[in-house]
């Protein structure tokens, strides 16, 4: 079961630097990342990092607003129609998703599409059903 680190985040100069700082510090790799203003000048940083664990401790101990959420990667094609296909595959298994996040694994020719959804195990359910590939953990972390 894979994680994203999200983030509360102000919108102020040096607020998003402080969370990259923690997390060199601590040797954490962020693998991808999207931020979404939400109002106010506050916004959400959602993270894919190597050790999602340690990230979040290593956040908390800053006193940093942060929480772990379940996600599921999928197995898409890089290429012209790969993330099209895919999510003509979710949407077949009647998957719903607030948020996502794609990725390049360059090497394998292979990318990945982060969901996150209201009803983790239905959704794994219906996605394996379909037959859509989900992926392992340590590629999503890039440590395999």
């Amino acid at each position: 079961m894979a994680y994203e680190v999200s983030i509360f985040l102000e919108n102020k100069i040096g607020h998003f630097e402080r969370i990259t700082r923690v997390l060199k510090e601590a040797q954490i790799n962020i693998r991808s990342m999207a931020i979404n203003d939400t109002a106010n000048g506050w916004g959400i940083l959602n993270l894919i990092v190597n050790d999602p664990i340690k990230a979040k401790e290593a956040l908390a101990e800053k006193g940093v607003s942060v929480a772990l959420r379940k996600v599921i990667a999928l197995e898409m094609r890089d290429e012209a129609g790969g993330l099209d296909d895919l999510l003509m595959e979710v949407a077949k298994a009647e998957v719903n998703f607030d948020n996502a996040i794609g990725r390049v694994i360059t090497e394998k020719q292979k990318a990945i599409l982060i969901l996150n959804v209201d009803d983790y195990a239905e959704s794994i359910k219906k996605l394996e059903q379909q037959g859509v590939k989900i992926i392992d953990d340590q590629t999503v972390y890039g440590t395999s």
